[in-house]
């Protein structure tokens, strides 16, 4: 009895010290860890040439700083990028850490040749967040570029970056936030492929990451969000210019906010409206299989903001006649955007998948020809404006001045 009591005490002592001991066994303390914020992949003569943008704490927090930059960046090149980021840890003194990687760009070379390998780490990778946004850097400017880039606003240029792209979806409408999910929803679409936003550097390419861009009122290098990269499969085939962009943001249902301007009638002075809230319904017709019919209607709720004209806003004919002015805007750049991605072959919008779940019997039928099929279907834009608001003015003084 006493025999069986002491393997009991012995076995729950044992069973204790496992549970209290085995909870940070691996752990490494913050101090021996670096930090990175950005990943960029250029091309090099090995594969992959791999760029780092590592957060020095010390220049962070402002108690212990030296006065040097808040980020630095190390780069190393390798036959994968998996190889080169191991390579990386000959010119670090720290066990490199991406779990709050929030950005990763890729080279528009890289991008041409295929980036099924790229994502493939990235979703793999356990410490690399899904939430994590994928960039194209445009032809001329390298991957490297764009994360040894220092920003004035912000002190990180990657966590700089993300919220810049964040703003300008909510307040201009011509990108929005894409992260590894979403590349890989793209990739795995029939006939189609993801998008990506694209970044370039305004300015003195040289100069934007010298410490002297922290110290002007005019940045001599700033990295800015550019057009929309379209891919067919895993390769990029071309580019969305500003208003295409924005016709790709409001097919896809994304857009929050965007200005429309028309010109007036009356005197030819523009009128600047704000689309403040906007909804976009895809429909589906497929009564000839071969020959589909796409449908999407848009119905934006706008706000003038500028009227350089003398016309009497008070009057409901002259703003239906401005929301039909709006309609067409945005009618052509829906056009304009469909136009282009059914040029590059590319199903961007994921029509072929509203195919297969309005009608999968449909759908196995013509799956095989979707390639084929998909340039030639006709998609029809419907735009019903509605002019909700003029702000705090109705009439511009200019119709005082014309009356009298």
């Amino acid at each position: 009895m006493v025999q069986k009591r002491t393997k009991t005490a012995a076995f729950l002592a044992l069973a204790f010290l496992i549970i209290i001991t085995s909870g940070c066994w691996d752990a490494r303390e913050l101090n021996r860890r670096a930090i990175v914020s950005g990943i960029g992949i250029d091309r090099s003569k090995e594969g992959f040439l791999v760029s780092l943008q590592v957060i020095i704490a010390d220049e962070i927090s402002g108690k212990i700083g030296r006065g040097g930059t808040p980020t630095s960046v190390y780069s190393a090149s390798g036959r994968s990028v998996v190889e080169a980021m191991r390579n990386v840890s000959l010119k670090v003194p720290r066990l490199i850490s991406t779990a709050q990687t929030r950005m990763v760009v890729i080279s528009e070379e890289v991008a041409r040749e295929g980036i099924s390998g790229i994502v493939d780490f990235l979703d793999r990778d356990s410490d690399l967040r899904l939430s994590t946004q994928l960039y194209v850097a445009r032809k001329g400017t390298r991957a490297l570029d764009i994360v040894s880039a220092i920003t004035p606003l912000g002190r990180i240029t990657a966590y700089a970056l993300v919220q810049k792209t964040e703003l300008a979806a909510n307040e201009l409408g011509a990108n929005f936030s894409l992260e590894i999910d979403d590349v890989i929803r793209g990739l795995l679409a029939p006939g189609g492929g993801p998008v990506m936003n694209g970044l370039n550097i305004l300015g003195d390419l040289k100069k934007s990451g010298d410490k002297s861009n922290l110290e002007r009122t005019n940045a001599q290098g700033v990295v800015i969000i550019d057009d929309m990269a379209i891919f067919k499969g895993d390769k990029l085939v071309g580019w969305m210019d500003l208003e295409e962009c924005k016709g790709l943001v409001w097919a896809m249902n994304k857009m929050k906010k965007t200005v429309v301007v028309v010109k007036d009638e009356t005197d030819h002075e523009e009128i600047t409206m704000d689309v403040f809230e906007t909804s976009t319904a895809t429909k589906v017709d497929i009564s000839n299989p071969l020959k589909p019919v796409i449908q999407l209607r848009v119905k934006p709720q706008i706000s003038i903001r500028e009227a350089g004209t003398s016309t009497d806003l008070r009057d409901p004919r002259v703003l239906a006649k401005i929301e039909e002015k709006a309609n067409k805007v945005i009618a052509a750049k829906l056009e304009g955007a469909v136009a282009k991605a059914q040029g590059l072959k590319s199903d961007i919008f994921y029509f072929g998948q509203q195919i297969e779940r309005q009608n999968p019997k449909v759908w196995s039928r013509i799956s095989g020809q979707w390639e084929a099929i998909y340039p030639t279907i006709e998609v029809r834009c419907e735009v019903e404006s509605i002019i909700r608001n003029t702000q705090m003015r109705d009439r511009s003084y200019k119709y005082n001045i014309k009356s009298k």
